[in-house]
């Protein structure tokens, strides 16, 4: 596994991060993750307490990828037993099981 240092936001989140409309705009952009990188670049863009509160507003499913994608980015996952192109099939199948 290739290892990059990530960039991560460290600004606190703002009352502006946090309103009703900055939430459901970063929770659309969670849903819309589609790749650990895209997540990465979220993590980049928005406080981490802004996503973490926009993240209740996402579907299961969709969480549960971010939060396996989560572990992989932090190097908690060690080995997956499986291949990423397997696990990456198996996520882009089940893509339209989240409804909003």
């Amino acid at each position: 596994m290739e290892t990059t240092k990530l960039h991560i936001c460290k600004l606190e989140a703002t009352q502006e991060w946090l309103c009703l409309d900055a939430r459901a705009y970063i929770a659309e952009c969670l849903e819309a993750c589609v790749t650990v990188e895209m997540l990465a670049d979220l993590r980049e863009i928005f406080p981490r307490q802004a996503l973490t509160v926009a993240s209740v507003q996402v579907c299961e499913l969709q969480r549960k990828r971010i939060q396996r994608w989560l572990k992989e980015q932090n190097g908690e996952v060690q080995d997956l037993g499986e291949s990423p192109q397997f696990l990456q099939s198996s996520m882009d199948t089940s893509l339209g099981q989240c409804s909003s």
